[in-house]
């Protein structure tokens, strides 16, 4: 409604692109953008009660623009796209690249709208294609995972606040997460640079202010892989169909021969999802974390499960400390 609203009272903005990057494997591409109208957002302005409230409202008052000609060009190669009835466009092709390198590579891919065959806006943005020496990967889910969100608040109200009013600036990881997160990136010799996949049911209205706090705080650099409320928040009949599930499957469909290490925690679905992936992919989950959480009867519900669970390994920590030793004693990280 309040879109609608300040649709009304608001002149045009400049028409840009945003860019939200995406992952590479030997072949394809996939990446995501989205074309919209500028609000002006800037991350490292004043911070302040009154300038976040501007700033989030900003950040949800999207004015996307469907039916725009999108070409998106990497090292000699292209593709032409039109976004969809929500602004987006999604890059899932062959990159024709020779790649064989033993260092992450950021593939830089510029999006461009021309208009009257010029070039009306331009940006560039890279996606991640992981070493070929990678020992593992890794998928992350941030919220109460990485970052306190406020979940496990009466009635969440402390997602409205943790959203809304407090900047980036403010909000510090879970305790350990930091460390445990730069641990697995290196693996077992501390150099390895294992491909980090950070995914939260976040709106990708939130990328920009996630990015800037994984930066802010030395996360390993990854691929960020957020939520589309508009067209994604249809009813859905299980979390097979959700979010989380579907963008992990397509992971581990993307790289069929790495093996990957799950992190998560007991307030959201993470366990019920985690496990699920690891019975539709035998043998390709190392082993599943899990946080635990406060509420009690969310942990006990992940405790029966992991008594019921035979075909993967999987832990629930109550500190990061319990994490990094299980990780040493596997070999996952550098003693």
């Amino acid at each position: 409604m309040f879109k609608y609203i300040f649709q009304l009272i608001d002149d045009a903005d400049p028409v840009i692109i945003i860019p939200f990057g995406g992952y590479a494997n030997n072949k394809n591409l996939y990446a995501q953008a989205r074309v919209l109208e500028d609000e002006g957002i800037n991350e490292n302005i004043e911070n302040s009660f009154s300038k976040n409230i501007v700033r989030s409202f900003k950040r949800f008052e999207t004015d996307e623009k469907p039916n725009v000609t999108v070409k998106a060009i990497w090292q000699g190669n292209e593709e032409t796209m039109i976004s969809d009835e929500e602004g987006y466009v999604y890059l899932n092709t062959k990159h024709r690249l020779k790649l064989n390198h033993h260092k992450t590579l950021w593939i830089p891919i510029t999006y461009t709208i021309f208009e009257n065959d010029k070039n009306f806006f331009s940006i560039t943005y890279p996606v991640m294609k992981p070493s070929i020496s990678a020992e593992f990967g890794v998928i992350s889910d941030i919220d109460e995972t990485i970052i306190h969100t406020g979940l496990d608040s009466f009635l969440r109200w402390k997602v409205i606040v943790n959203t809304f009013i407090k900047h980036n600036e403010k909000r510090v990881p879970i305790e350990g997460a930091q460390e445990l997160c730069s641990k697995l990136y290196g693996g077992s010799t501390g150099y390895s640079e294992n491909p980090f996949f950070y995914l939260s049911n976040s709106p990708w209205n939130l990328y920009d202010y996630l990015k800037a706090f994984l930066e802010k705080n030395n996360f390993p650099k990854g691929a960020l892989l957020l939520r589309d409320i508009g067209l994604e928040n249809k009813k859905k009949t299980s979390f097979l169909e959700g979010n989380k599930f579907v963008k992990i499957k397509h992971i581990l469909e993307a790289y069929p021969l790495t093996k990957f290490i799950l992190v998560g925690d007991a307030e959201d679905l993470d366990s019920e999802i985690y496990l699920e992936i690891a019975k539709q992919f035998p043998n390709r989950i190392l082993t599943i974390y899990i946080r635990s959480t406060k509420n009690t009867k969310k942990v006990n519900k992940v405790v029966q499960l992991i008594k019921n669970t035979t075909y993967v390994d999987i832990l629930l920590a109550e500190s990061t400390k319990q994490i990094l030793e299980h990780a040493k004693s596997k070999g996952y990280i550098a003693p």
